[in-house]
């Protein structure tokens, strides 16, 4: 590859069944063939075991086309596909899954918006697969994403997405906001549209997702906190109002006991609650400052990469940190 490369195919694998990264590099060898461009596969290997490594390294060597960058240990999909950019030589690049699910037919469909111009295509699933509730959470997290970034995407987790090579290596100066690629490709991209996609049935030893639902969790807390810069000063201001308005109803509740129209109770009632607001706003004061704390020190790397395997043809493996 040099570049000249056009194209560069971006797939996150952890201890993905092999058969399946098989069957999915004859797919994906028919579909970019069929493009006539100079074309790359980047997979990027997440800390997999053992039989997955074999396999990625057997594929390196009969592709030329392959590469695959391997990473110290498991980062997330977030990280890999990070990590994927950095080391693509495209143009253009797509991002897909690797456990079979994404169809590489839809590759055409994703870069023809980018040749006209456009910046980022987001790829939204139709006939989702998979259990209901999982389709329900991924609803409910494109909604609030949706609401609390104004990015109005219909499928935010959809890895299957295109992107122009400058819109997707800009999102390694964003730290740990790289969490949420699509929201913040959205805010470097000057033109985005959306594209409908395939979603297959799982195939495979593992017909499971490995997002667990503590990890979606995690990956939503994550957002709040790297997205949400205001959030406990929203909190520190409304304590600080409600509890300027308890002293007042306590003050006012004081003079009327005093006259003997109301008890003494309601005035103390009334002052409790406003030292539990001031309460409520010094913890949102203190969290304000552990976020800023947080950002400023968090100096941890995104993903550590061991080497990256190439064809004997034009081998160039490092070592990087991102």
């Amino acid at each position: 590859m040099t570049d000249a490369t056009v194209l560069s195919v971006v797939i996150p694998v952890y201890n993905n069944d092999p058969a399946v990264l098989g069957a999915l590099v004859s797919e994906l060898s028919v579909e970019l063939d069929k493009l006539g461009v100079v074309s790359e596969v980047v997979f990027v290997d997440d800390g997999s075991g053992e039989d997955t490594k074999l396999a990625l390294e057997a594929l390196v060597s009969a592709h030329a086309r392959i590469r695959v960058v391997e990473l110290v240990a498991n980062f997330g999909q977030h990280a890999a596909f990070s990590a994927g950019f950095e080391f693509a030589r495209g143009r253009f690049i797509v991002t897909m899954d690797g456990d079979g699910q994404s169809d590489p037919r839809d590759i055409p469909r994703l870069t023809a918006p980018l040749e006209q111009g456009y910046d980022m295509v987001s790829g939204v699933r139709r006939h989702r697969e998979g259990p209901a509730f999982r389709r329900l959470s991924s609803r409910l997290v494109t909604w609030l994403v949706g609401r609390l970034t104004h990015v109005r995407l219909r499928d935010i987790g959809c890895p299957v997405n295109a992107f122009t090579a400058d819109v997707a290596r800009h999102l390694g100066g964003f730290g740990e906001l790289r969490r949420f690629l699509k929201p913040l490709a959205v805010r470097l991209a000057r033109r985005v549209t959306e594209v409908e996609v395939a979603h297959r049935p799982r195939p495979g030893s593992n017909p499971t997702s490995s997002y667990s639902a503590n990890r979606l969790v995690r990956l939503f807390m994550d957002f709040l906190v790297n997205s949400l810069g205001d959030v406990f000063a929203w909190i520190f201001l409304c304590s600080v109002g409600v509890s300027g308005l308890l002293v007042v109803s306590a003050l006012l509740l004081a003079a009327a006991s005093a006259v003997g129209r109301l008890t003494i109770i309601a005035s103390l009632a009334a002052a409790g609650l406003a030292l539990q607001a001031a309460f409520v706003a010094m913890l949102a004061l203190a969290g304000d400052y552990v976020q800023r704390i947080y950002r400023q020190s968090s100096g941890r790397p995104f993903y550590l990469v061991r080497r990256v395997h190439e064809h004997a043809a034009c081998q160039d493996g490092r070592g990087h940190a991102g």
